[in-house]
This record gives C-alpha cells, sequence and structure tokens, in this order.
C-alpha cells in the first residue's frame, strides 16, 4: 500500500474540496493518505498526522496542491527524507508543478502503474558568515538574492568563485540560481536559462552600474563568496524568496551545492522545452 502524503496552499484551496476529492480518490485506489491535522475539520477522508513532520517522515511520496512558493516550501522539507513531489498546479504559472488541477487524478494513476519518471533538481546550501563564524544555514531549490534593503540604493558587491575574484559591481542586488531557479527571478533579470537536469550555477547582478556587466554561470560544484564593502549597513539576503536575513557589517554569503536534490516527479511526458514554451506563452497572455 501507498502511502501519499498531501501538502496544500490553503490559499488556493481554502474549503479543501479538491484536496478532499484526490484524496478520496487516491483511497479509492488502495492508498492511504496522510493529511494535517488541523485538514480534519473540513476532510473525512485520510488519516490526520499530528504535525507536519510525520507527513514527511511517513509518506512514500507527496502530493503539493498550490503554486511555485508552495512547492518551494515542501522540496526544502522533503529532500532531507529522499521524498518525491508531485506538484499540483492550482496557482498562477506553477514553473515546478508537472501538472495542472483537471489532470491530477490521471497523474496518480500512472504513479501507481509506475508511469513516470524522478528528475533530481540541484540545491544549494547558503552560509551567513562574520567574524564569529556561521550564523545562519539555509537550503534553497531556486536561489540566494542579495540586494540592499533600502529602496532604490545600490549596493557594492564583491563576487569570488573558490575564492578567485570574479568581479565587483555597484548593483540593486545579485542573484545565485540554480538550474531549477533559472527561470525564476534570475530569468526576470536577464540571466541564462539552465536545463533542469544540469549542476550549473548562474550569477546575475540585478540592475548593475556597469555596460558591460553580464551574468556568468559556473559549475555546480563551484563556491561562491558575496561579501561588501566595510562600511556597508544596508544588505539583506533573501533564500527562494521566503527567508529574509538582514545582514550585518563585515558578514558575507557563502553558497556551495548542498548534499541534498529535490526529487520532482513528472508523469505529463512534456519535456523541458515542452514546458517552458507553455509557460512563456502563458505570461504572454
Amino acid at each position: 500500500m501507498k502511502t501519499i502524503g498531501f501538502i496544500t496552499n490553503l490559499e488556493k484551496d481554502p474549503e479543501l474540496s479538491y484536496t478532499e476529492g484526490l484524496i478520496k480518490f487516491a483511497q479509492e485506489k488502495g492508498c492511504r493518505a496522510l493529511i494535517k491535522e488541523s485538514f480534519r475539520e473540513k476532510i473525512k477522508y485520510g488519516d490526520a498526522a499530528p504535525n507536519t513532520e510525520k507527513i514527511y517522515e511517513n509518506a512514500d511520496f507527496l502530493i503539493v496542491l498550490g503554486g511555485d512558493g508552495t512547492i518551494l516550501r515542501a522540496a526544502r522539507k522533503a529532500a532531507g527524507h529522499e521524498l518525491p513531489i508531485l506538484g499540483v498546479n492550482i496557482g498562477t504559472l506553477g514553473y515546478l508543478a508537472d501538472v495542472e488541477r483537471n489532470d491530477a487524478y490521471e497523474a496518480i494513476e500512472k504513479i501507481l502503474d509506475y508511469d513516470y519518471k524522478i528528475e533530481k533538481r540541484m540545491m544549494l546550501e547558503a552560509f551567513v558568515e562574520g567574524e564569529k563564524g556561521v550564523r545562519e544555514k539555509f537550503f534553497v531549490l531556486n536561489e540566494v538574492v542579495v540586494s540592499s534593503s533600502v529602496f532604490s540604493r545600490m549596493i557594492e558587491i564583491k563576487t569570488e568563485v573558490n575564492g578567485d575574484f570574479l568581479d565587483s559591481y555597484r548593483a540593486d542586488g545579485i542573484i545565485v540560481a540554480t538550474p531549477t531557479g533559472s527561470t525564476a527571478y534570475n530569468l526576470s533579470a536577464g540571466g541564462p536559462i539552465l536545463k533542469p537536469d544540469t549542476e550549473l550555477t548562474a550569477i546575475t547582478y540585478v540592475c548593475p552600474h556597469a555596460l558591460f556587466s553580464r551574468p556568468f554561470v559556473v559549475s555546480g560544484n563551484d563556491t561562491i563568496r558575496l561579501s561588501f564593502r566595510a562600511d556597508c549597513d544596508n544588505a539583506i539576503a533573501t533564500f527562494d524568496g521566503q527567508k529574509r536575513v538582514t545582514l550585518e557589517r563585515g558578514e558575507s554569503v557563502m553558497i556551495k551545492k548542498a548534499d541534498y536534490y529535490t526529487n520532482i516527479i513528472r508523469t505529463s511526458g512534456l519535456s523541458f522545452y515542452d514546458i517552458l514554451r507553455r509557460k512563456m506563452v502563458e505570461v504572454r497572455k
């Protein structure tokens, strides 16, 4: 019996009616469904877990219902458990989701029939470091962004790769993106699109005050360090657009490939280029 964990964005499915339909369908197919205890008020099917962590510990795979933000949050937790994720887009664009809401039932059947593949997505590990060592550590699937905390004010960012000086620019910020994150903020800032199954890292400055500034692509095995002028007191670091840290004077951000991967379930049969082309058309609309 397969055990499926269900993670739902309540803003996208406030009454949980869509989630309940999928859970009922999964149970009819002989699966055990795990849901949050708080969902029990609206969902009569499935087994309630005392906390979210128990879902990640006991599920064979996750079905994540929402947009990219919901999937990013789930991915960071699931990676440590090597737990595959099926993303169902009930948000807007949903680059990370494998299927749209009308195709979720068919996707579940395909998984149970072993008609799917797993895409391993590279993740990054970022360290906020100062004179006293590492202050905080984060795992990200999309990107690390360092920018000014003051609107319309640039900061001077020094970039090093494996200890070698790469360049220093005044800019609104800098993005260090994984291949998965290359189609997010990195793309909007003019950075390169990287194929998701590669192990590369994109470094893209945001609105640099230099005509010759161009994005860089480095190996996923390279270590990147971002540091600032000694008198800089307005830098912030954002991780996957969801975690934010104010950097103190003298601190830097060190970024390297994580030991964990995000495992994305693919059932649609669409290639990366098919998905990219489709999503770009939706943006133009």
